[in-house]
């Protein structure tokens, strides 16, 4: 199973007298669609939160899911469980440099050492965590901004500098 929203969505069905086919054929479909939205081109697991301002379809939360950039400046999110919505945001650039995710963040599932890039969105800010293997991806057209430079990054002081390594 993919999370706790998932069980949830089971025992629910399950609770309502939901045929078991229904139940197996739903978590086929939502497997299926998975699998399809992780192995695209460029496709990164992370999650996503509006840091200020506000940017439709993207809440203050994180909410995981997978993220992909098409075009130059266009992130499409794809939201855990079910990834049947995709979320659109148009980046402007970069909104500070890349940094280690830290305690107060509380970005989880994501390996270790997962990295937040904050990125200037429709007017607003938006910050993209993905795991340290993502960092790329993650930053997709926005990797040769000036925040997203190898050298002279700056963490939160709760954090450490990120590395490439």
């Amino acid at each position: 199973m993919q999370g706790e929203d998932d069980r949830v969505v089971i025992a629910l069905l399950a609770v309502l007298g939901v045929d078991l086919i229904v139940i197996v054929v739903l978590i086929a479909i939502m497997l299926a669609r998975r699998a399809r939205v992780s192995h695209r081109p460029g496709a990164f697991k992370g999650a996503v939160r509006v840091a200020e301002g506000d940017v439709p379809g993207f809440r203050s939360k994180w909410k995981r899911g997978f993220g992909r950039w098409v075009g130059d400046d266009v992130l499409v999110w794809s939201k855990a469980p079910s990834m049947f919505w995709n979320e659109l945001a148009v980046a402007d650039g970069m909104a500070a440099e890349v940094r280690t995710a830290g305690p107060d963040d509380k970005v989880k599932r994501l390996g270790p050492d997962p990295v937040i890039v904050p990125v200037s969105a429709d007017g607003a800010r938006i910050e993209i965590a993905a795991g340290a293997d993502n960092r790329e991806r993650a930053l997709g057209p926005l990797a040769g901004s000036a925040g997203a430079s190898t050298g002279g990054r700056h963490a939160r002081a709760d954090t450490e500098t990120v590395t490439d390594a």
